[in-house]
């Protein structure tokens, strides 16, 4: 090296400019890497899962195996559970909607079907109309004859209004001496025939118990229904109408 030989003295801002590394761009890479790493861990693959038969789709060990019949004979007791509670939630629910000797609905049911009609009386044309009929003489029978002739009684008047309506038509206990009869073809001539076939029906065949020979009385109310009632407005609408008869 020469001593003597001047040497240049280069500054920092002197220093020539070097561009800086390239940045490979990984990370997109990297994630998509990341996502199909996880869609392969969440998929459901029916090689890895259960067969439509219901057995592993890979076989299973006699230890699992085990497992799985133990688990099905505690699994029996609690579907005949299941079933028995289903079969008695339909009776106490059938029970619920019939009359306790009437072979018709009971109150709470023929209410329920009567409100179901007037929430949609908008579609029906003409109106629907309701009947009430009323066993006048049922408390003389009762009186003379005893409990059993007067259900007897009512039990008839039930299977003749029953008979004597159209199938599109509903009847139902209201208590007591009094029925309820819904007619969707509420025109006056249409009702007026309904209630001639139920008296026709009551009184042939004629209600017969020993010592008695009345025939039964029946008296009807109607009411043509509206918009906007309650079950419990139309029934007092034609049981008004009853009374003026």
């Amino acid at each position: 090296m020469d001593v003597n030989k001047p040497m240049g003295v280069q500054t920092v801002g002197d220093q020539p400019h070097r561009p800086p590394p390239e940045r490979h761009e990984e990370a997109p890479e990297r994630d998509e890497d990341d996502k199909a790493r996880r869609e392969r861990n969440n998929s459901w693959s029916a090689d890895a899962a259960v067969d439509l038969g219901g057995a592993l789709a890979g076989g299973v060990t006699p230890e699992v195996q085990h497992i799985l019949d133990d688990f099905a004979a505690q699994i029996e007791p609690l579907r005949a559970e299941v079933g028995l509670a289903k079969k008695r939630e339909a009776y106490y629910r059938e029970i619920a909607l019939a009359h306790s000797f009437l072979p018709v609905p009971n109150r709470r049911e023929f209410t329920r079907e009567l409100k179901h009609v007037i929430d949609h009386i908008a579609s029906l044309s003409p109106s629907a109309a309701l009947g009430l009929a009323h066993v006048g003489n049922i408390g003389d029978l009762r009186r003379h004859h005893g409990r059993k002739a007067a259900d007897a009684a009512l039990c008839h008047v039930a299977k003749a209004i029953a008979a004597a309506i159209h199938p599109t038509d509903a009847v139902g206990s209201l208590c007591g001496e009094d029925f309820g009869i819904i007619v969707l073809n509420g025109e006056p001539d249409v009702l007026n025939a309904r209630i001639a076939a139920i008296r026709n029906h009551v009184v042939s065949p004629a209600f017969s118990w020993p010592d008695w020979h009345a025939e039964i009385d029946l008296v009807f109310g109607t009411t043509v229904l509206q918009d906007g009632w309650t079950a419990e407005q139309a029934v007092d609408m034609a049981d008004r109408d009853l009374i003026q008869r």
